[in-house]
């Protein structure tokens, strides 16, 4: 009721201001409109000392309709201003009236901090009048002149922002109260301002303070509670422990087994009574790729079939609980062949539905090759006993038939003097004698029995080798030129004895392109591929076939630090009782007339013992065979090297 006559007198002060502002402009427009007339008939009366009363009654009218012309749009513009003004009034008092219903404080600040507006909200809590209040700025009612302190929040004002922040005010009477603090930018004013909206926080602050405080009592209660739940509970946990304890134990135990069952070498399966898994340990996981958590449960058949097959075989389909029962069988692992030995071992419980069996496999392969290599080890060593003993034995009546033909050509030789004067004590025509001798073939007799007494000094020169060592020294080779000149010597050997052409046989090469150095004796290296090349041409034979294409693939490469050589032909293979003895001297399985047996046995002492190397073979009846020939790789080939090991000597004639 109090802001009514000041309102009134506004408003009252707004009017009489608005209509002066008319009056006067209706009357400066009156007077320039008659102002040109008043000018032209004091002009006229000065010059001519008359007035001309049409031209200046003509004059007046002419003023009168410009005046009418001017005075519409002027009187127009002035009523808009007038509009406008009173509408901006209008919001003005809109904006107070609306502030004044406002529950919050609300100010209208310019920029430097300066009051403009404030609501009777304000003045009912800081204890001010409106007056008061606008005669001072938030400098002098912010305690802590957050603002003025904190610049990054006016620029994200002036970009658009509405700032929330929290201070203290201090009233009229200075108390300091605890206030919320809302401001953004007034845009809607001719000139920047500042509209904060104000909210008295002291009774929330109260209310926190008492939700702490029950809090933190809330809080003391709880701990007591547990305290007294933990004495109460302190002796079932003194029960318990031992329990744990135990538990722990038996987990402890129960982990050790698994990992102890995981690290062992051999695949640990245990199976139950219907044969489902109940263990299945990382060894088995890599014999059939299949891991634990999916093994767990399920049956044997379904996992590892082939292993089912066998215990059933064995055990002829009863069940393993009072023995047990090992064996071997072969099978693919990771898609290789290997041989697995099987032991299977009886569980016994008290238990009824926890007896079954434990199954361990070995993968024996390696161990098959190293005792197989053994075996051949110790045949090779028992020949080189049986080699030195063979060759004092026939070296004496092979050296006499040898000397003994040698001096029977020597006889009957024609260039000799000693020949010559015998005959004429005898009166024995020479000439008629070696007549005689060449048309009874005896000197070609006589070479036969030189030749294969030669030929005999060589076989017993090959089973020497077993014992003695050679006097020659080993020297760079290339395995490439050294493999090529055995295919040249192999191929001539086959025309002229004509069991059939070796120029049929397809001969497939692949070198790797690095040359490749061996240290050893050339003549020994081309009598070990010419015995393999000799046998893989002469199982070829053994294919009567007539479309059959018949195909020897030579392969070189290196292995790490050894050279690799390999010879596959697609002949007709060999059982495996055939390929374990294939090395065995005086093994054969060709006619008396073709073969002795020497010939691979001698290349395996040449390969394994002379040169440190290895030779292998693999096969299968009708999918041919592959020779596997490994040496140890010579490096620097920048000169000849020799050798280290002893080398087997020739035999002495």
């Amino acid at each position: 009721m109090n802001q009514l006559p000041e309102q009134n007198g506004k408003k009252s002060f707004q009017f009489a201001r608005y209509w002066t502002i008319r009056g006067f402009t209706a009357s400066l427009i009156v007077i320039t409109a008659l102002l040109p007339v008043i000018s032209a008939l004091s002009i006229n009366f000065w010059l001519d000392g008359n007035y001309e009363w049409r031209a200046a009654a003509l004059e007046l009218g002419v003023a009168c309709l410009t005046l009418a012309i001017i005075a519409y749009p002027a009187f127009y513009l002035l009523n808009w201003e007038s509009d406008q003004a009173q509408r901006w009034s209008e919001t003005q008092q809109d904006f107070r009236l609306l502030i004044d219903q406002a529950v919050d404080m609300v100010f209208l600040i310019s920029i430097d901090g300066q009051i403009k507006e404030v609501n009777q909200k304000a003045c009912d809590a800081l204890g001010y009048r409106k007056q008061e209040l606008k005669e001072l700025s938030t400098f002098d009612l912010d305690v802590d002149c957050y603002l003025h302190r904190h610049p990054k929040l006016v620029n994200l004002m002036r970009q658009g922002e509405t700032v929330t922040y929290e201070t203290n005010y201090r009233t009229h009477s200075g108390i300091k109260i605890p206030v919320e603090c809302r401001v953004r930018m007034a845009s809607w004013l001719e000139k920047p301002h500042y509209i904060e909206f104000v909210t008295d926080i002291s009774h929330r602050l109260e209310v926190e303070k008492e939700i702490d405080e029950s809090r933190e009592a809330l809080e003391k209660t709880r701990n007591l509670l547990e305290l007294r739940i933990a004495e109460h509970s302190s002796e079932i946990k003194k029960q318990k422990q031992s329990r744990a304890m135990a538990e722990r134990y038996a987990n402890s135990i129960q982990n050790y087994l698994e990992k102890l069952i995981d690290s062992m070498p051999s695949g640990i399966i245990a199976v139950d009574d219907k044969y489902r898994v109940m263990q299945w340990n990382s060894e088995a996981e890599k014999m059939t790729n299949v891991s634990a958590r999916m093994a767990i449960g399920e049956k044997l058949s379904n996992l590892f079939p082939e292993l089912d097959i066998q215990i059933k075989n064995a055990t002829n389909n009863h069940l393993l609980l009072h023995q047990n029962v090992s064996f071997q069988f072969k099978t693919q692992v990771n898609h290789e062949p290997r041989t697995l030995d099987v032991m299977i071992y009886p569980i016994f419980t008290l238990r009824e539905e926890e007896q079954g069996e434990v199954i361990r496999i070995d993968d024996i392969t390696e161990k098959l090759k190293i005792d197989e290599t053994l075996v051949q080890t110790e045949k090779m060593l028992s020949l080189g006993g049986l080699a030195a003993g063979m060759a004092h034995e026939i070296n004496n009546p092979l050296g006499a038939i040898l000397q003994s033909t040698q001096n029977i050509k020597r006889r009957l030789s024609l260039d000799l003097p000693r020949n010559r004067k015998i005959a004429e004590e005898l009166n024995l025509d020479l000439m008629a004698l070696q007549e005689y001798l060449s048309r009874q073939r005896i000197i070609d007799f006589l070479g036969g029995i030189l030749k294969s007494g030669e030929r005999a000094a060589e076989i017993v020169g090959d089973m020497l080798s077993f014992a003695r060592p050679a006097n020659q020294e080993s020297t760079l080779i290339d395995l490439s030129e050294t493999l090529d000149a055995a295919v040249r010597l192999s191929a001539k050997d086959y025309n002229q004895r004509k069991k059939f052409d070796f120029r049929k046989i397809e001969i497939r090469k692949t070198y790797t392109p690095e040359t490749v150095h061996v240290m050893a004796q050339k003549n020994q290296l081309e009598q070990v591929f010419l015995n393999l090349l000799i046998n893989a041409a002469q199982a070829l034979a053994q294919i009567g076939e007539v479309d059959f294409l018949p195909v020897i693939e030579l392969i070189i490469r290196r292995e790490g630090d050894m050279a690799c050589v390999e010879i596959i032909d697609n002949g007709p293979g060999m059982e495996e009782e055939t390929r374990r003895r294939v090395f065995e001297p005086f093994f054969t399985t060709k006619d008396e007339k073709v073969g002795t047996g020497l010939g691979l046995s001698v290349s395996y002492f040449i390969i394994c013992e002379q040169l440190g190397g290895q030779l292998n073979v693999e096969s299968q009846l009708g999918k041919g065979c592959r020779f596997s020939l490994f040496l140890p790789l010579v490096l620097d080939t920048k000169g000849k090297q020799q050798y280290g090991d002893e080398q087997i000597e020739l035999p002495l004639l």
